[in-house]
């Protein structure tokens, strides 16, 4: 009868995990306090500091969700305007126009508009390092 050989998990040390995940041994420890890091606690050290062991699949782990891009905020929006029709997309400038103004007042200066007219936008800008339209 053939019995099933097990292999000892992998496992490291505060330093040796640190340094894979590019962090401080501060860092870590920290982590494995506040539960962020499932780690074994072994007992203390001479200078009774906690002594730790983290699995090697956990810090594997870490590291290849961490290797999966995060598109940005703008990409997203992107993706989202791709399935879009031109209506669509014009009607959701217009509501989110709409929502901007109503979440903040925009103060209106006597004499101009909410809405300034490029002729009113060079006045305003024509002291200024931003001019528009350059």
């Amino acid at each position: 009868m053939t019995s099933a050989r097990h292999e000892p998990h992998a496992l490291l040390t505060i330093p040796e995990a640190a340094q894979r995940l590019h962090l401080s041994d501060d860092t870590v420890r920290r982590q494995i306090r506040e539960g962020d890091l499932p780690a074994i606690r072994l007992g203390t050290t001479p200078t009774g500091r906690a002594r730790y062991r983290i699995s090697q699949a956990v810090v594997d782990g870490l590291l290849n969700r961490a290797a999966v891009p995060t598109r940005s905020a703008a990409e997203r929006l992107q993706e989202v305007f791709a399935v879009l029709s031109d209506d669509q997309r014009e009607a959701l400038i217009v509501e989110a126009i709409r929502w901007a103004r109503e979440g903040q007042e925009v103060p209106v200066s006597e004499g101009l508009s909410a809405e300034p007219s490029p002729e009113e936008i060079r006045t305003r800008f024509a002291g200024s390092r931003l001019r528009p339209g350059r």
